[in-house]
């Protein structure tokens, strides 16, 4: 029988609705009252940032799909260094954390799976032929402007055509120099924390000439990682250091840009990562040893051209080499020798070239061309090693009219397979259609409806097909189809609350021809056999406060339901249930108080209980979990900071993944000079 008593999730549910709802309050008061129209609003937002950064923000309420953002002052004033720190507050998000600072983190969206989640980076997909996951646990915030969260299709049609074969995309832009009065900005900044870690890290930003300027930065992150939890073994419960869970890290990046007037802008970026870390295992009772390490050298050279050729046309192109390099080794006596190491080497080259045309005054019209080949080499005995190439075409049209917006797109996906020894994968083509619609309701509210539809699929990893006698490669791809209806409202009430913005989106999501692994009489076996249906619900929610000229205050907060269940089988035991490490309720709510004397930033992440295997019932129960992390910030004469932050206040015991305990209470000191 399911297990029923789930006072965990109705906790954190109340919790959040709670809070919530002391936010929303007002916004019903103020949907009767005038306020300024919606592109007023984002005008002046748009003036705003042109004055004080020369950047631009897409506006969420804009748009006709859900999208999240967050910029660089967002993670200054939160005590966010690392990308997932900042991923894991946007709803619908669920972040997988195997613990430690060098653990490894992989992100879904809407409960579809990591595969599903396309990252961006700087406009140019980061890949994973080999797994299909990428590990956001590799980047860091300290040269990121802006990250975004878009799920369903991209609204921006003028990109690749590999933005468009994601259900969900995670987007991280860069940031580009900036020069005053002087042709070179210089930065420092030493981190230091709990377990031993220590973070330097620097910049060099150089202004050639009118037209050049180039960047350099990079960081060095150490850490032992031994962080101690709680064990609990029934009625008792002991204190225990979690253990081989040790990081050694250098990211480092290069890049050129070049504006040739007529000639469009020209950019080129080098970035390399290497780490050797721990893999501290779960936790095992009286068994802590833990002895596998896992080394990873990545690395990619890529370019990047944008012209506007004329009133109508606009063209971009990239090129991209891609090269990692992975070793892992497991030090077990069971092994012949007392240890396995394994070595792998994946390869991508890939090219895009898109071409925008302004059909008329409200119509865009993009086509998108990109071709990449991947592969991947093993040091496995009688290994395939395989080589894919893949061709995406993108034909997608934008309307739009300050009122009514819609977009549609049309996807075309061919991939080839070849081996040097065994039978590839067949030939594989399909259209993906997507369309999404964005109406402004009355002129004189900022009040929109929108919806969409995306049906999307992933293609069978180089693991799912080849690895030894586990793969098939006989798979079809994962077929995963999704609807949102929403609306978006944003407006102002006097002098009190001078930016409220909310989204509301109601989506239902099904996964056919899903991917998994079952046990055969030997070894386990890849094969299509699952499905799985979601539905839910997002609420996000901002405020701004200004108190006076030097006080503000502004609070973000969402709250995610996902009724994400198993309907493969009628006659499992299991159908109909809650689908593993999906929270049916999750949130987050962060406050940042801003003023001239100190910042102060807050976080509070809540999430209900989950299920660690497929079935629901008691023993697979983890419960839910609340963390609170609480940061300080000033701001020196001379371009010096210092930034201070407790995470976990609490010091709440909890795990992510099952038995990978997360690190309880921690501190983060970080001084930083920019000049």
């Amino acid at each position: 029988m399911p297990f029923k008593d789930l006072s965990g999730v109705r906790h954190c549910a109340e919790c959040l609705l709670f809070v919530l709802w002391l936010c929303i309050f007002p916004v019903g008061n103020v949907l009767g009252q005038n306020v300024v129209s919606v592109h007023q609003q984002e005008l002046d937002d748009t003036l705003d940032v042109a004055v004080v950064t020369a950047k631009t923000k897409p506006s969420p309420n804009l748009q006709s799909t859900p999208l999240q953002v967050m910029q660089q002052k967002d993670f200054a004033v939160l005590g966010m260094k690392e990308l997932h720190e900042a991923v894991k507050t946007f709803s619908g998000v669920q972040i997988k954390d195997y613990g430690g600072i060098g653990g490894v983190k992989t992100v879904s969206v809407r409960s579809l799976g990591t595969q599903h989640t396309a990252i961006s980076y700087d406009g140019v997909t980061v890949s994973n032929a080999q797994s299909g996951q990428v590990d956001i646990g590799r980047f860091n915030l300290s040269n990121v402007e802006m990250i975004s969260l878009s799920i369903g299709q991209v609204e921006d049609i003028f990109q690749t055509a590999r933005m468009f074969a994601s259900a969900g995309v995670l987007s991280i832009r860069t940031a580009k120099p900036e020069f005053n009065s002087s042709n070179t900005n210089l930065g420092a900044a030493i981190g230091v924390g709990s377990f031993g870690t220590y973070n330097p890290s620097a910049y060099w930003q150089q202004k050639l000439s009118d037209k050049w300027s180039f960047a350099i930065n990079g960081d060095w992150l150490t850490s032992d990682g031994n962080y101690p939890y709680t064990l609990k073994n029934g009625s008792s419960s002991t204190r225990e250091k979690r253990l081989n869970s040790d990081v050694n890290t250098i990211r480092a990046e290069a890049n050129v840009y070049g504006n040739l007037g007529r000639g469009g802008e020209l950019t080129f970026k080098a970035n390399w990562m290497s780490s050797q870390r721990g893999l501290p295992g779960s936790v095992i009772y009286y068994n802590p040893d833990a002895r596998e390490r896992l080394w990873d050298e990545a690395g990619f050279v890529q370019a990047h051209y944008n012209n506007k050729l004329s009133g109508r046309w606009a063209l971009k192109g990239q090129l991209k080499y891609n090269y990692a390099w992975n070793k892992y080794r497991d030090e077990n006596e069971s092994y012949q020798g007392g240890a396995r190491t394994d070595y792998y080497t994946q390869r991508e080259l890939y090219g895009s070239v898109s071409a925008k045309y302004a059909a008329a005054e409200n119509v865009n019209v993009v086509l998108s061309q990109d071709f990449f080949r991947n592969t991947l080499d093993a040091s496995f005995e009688n290994f395939c090693y395989p080589e894919r190439y893949t061709s995406l075409t993108a034909l997608a049209a934008r309307y739009d009219n300050g009122r009514l917006s819609a977009t549609a797109s049309l996807l075309s996906t061919f991939i080839t397979e070849n081996l040097e020894r065994g039978a590839a994968a067949p030939n594989r083509f399909r259209l993906s259609p997507s369309v999404s619609i964005s109406y402004k309701l009355f002129k004189e509210h900022n009040l929109r409806i929108r919806g969409s539809y995306q049906d999307i699929f992933r293609t069978p990893t180089f693991n799912d097909l080849y690895y030894d006698r586990v793969g098939n490669s006989s798979l079809n791809p994962e077929i995963a189809r999704q609807v949102n209806l929403g609306f978006t409202w944003r407006g102002m009430l006097g002098n009190l609350l001078d930016d409220i913005s909310l989204q509301v989106d109601a989506f239902y999501n099904k996964v056919e021809e899903k991917i998994v692994a079952l046990p055969t009489l030997f070894v386990w076996r890849m094969l299509n056999m699952g499905e799985v249906e979601i539905k839910g619900l997002d609420v996000n929610l901002g405020i701004s406060l200004p108190l006076s000229a030097d006080f503000r205050v502004r609070m973000q907060g969402n709250y995610s339901y996902q009724y994400a269940v198993d309907v493969t089988d009628p006659s499992s035991k299991n159908y109909r249930d809650q689908i593993p490490y999906t929270p049916r309720h999750s949130g987050n709510v962060s406050l940042s108080i801003l003023n001239r004397w100190v910042n102060v930033g807050y976080i509070m992440s809540v999430v209900g209980d989950r299920y660690a295997l497929p079935q629901n019932i008691r023993w697979n129960l983890m419960p839910g979990y609340m963390e609170h992390t609480l940061s300080l910030e000033k701001e020196f004469a001379n371009g010096l900071s210092l930034q201070v932050e407790c995470r976990n206040i609490t010091d709440e015991q909890y795990d992510v993944i099952q038995y990978y305990p997360m690190p309880g209470r921690s501190f983060r000191a970080t001084i930083k000079f920019e000049y």
